[in-house]
């Protein structure tokens, strides 16, 4: 994923009910890119379809894993096959770098996650709650 992608993952983020906009999407893709996977799916056209964001954690009592923190394929996209590429891609970049496991979570409203995610052979390991602070006001938008 480059910045030039940064419009069309802020419109599918959209998709999943996560509104933002390209600037700070473009932000985000210059920090992510430092140290964990970003990578975009496109059409024969060279249109963007979809993106998998994975991050790089060692958890002291866990170990070395990757999470699956983002993957979004467009409505007109899925079913095809895309969803699955981009996490076997991803499997890929975790064993070359030597993670233990992969781990996904999943909004219990995401009702085609809990169908994928298995076919793929991943496991449902525990249910959580999960708590967020917000340490910085948003920018202000015009």
């Amino acid at each position: 994923m480059v910045e030039a992608d940064a419009e069309t993952v802020a419109k599918l983020a959209v998709e999943l009910g996560y509104p933002n906009d390209a600037q700070t999407i473009d932000e985000r893709i210059a920090i992510i890119r430092r140290s964990d996977l970003l990578l975009v799916a496109v059409t024969p056209t060279n249109t963007p379809v979809a993106f998998i964001q994975a991050n790089r954690s060692c958890i002291i009592e866990i170990g070395f894993r990757v999470e699956i923190v983002g993957l979004v394929v467009s409505a007109k996209a899925r079913r095809g096959g895309i969803g699955r590429r981009l996490v076997a891609a991803m499997e890929q970049w975790a064993k070359e770098i030597g993670a233990e496991a992969v781990v996904v979570r999943s909004n219990t409203q995401r009702d085609e996650s809990h169908i994928f995610y298995p076919a793929m052979g991943y496991g449902a390991v525990k249910t959580q709650a999960v708590y967020e602070k917000h340490l910085r006001q948003a920018s202000a938008r015009t």
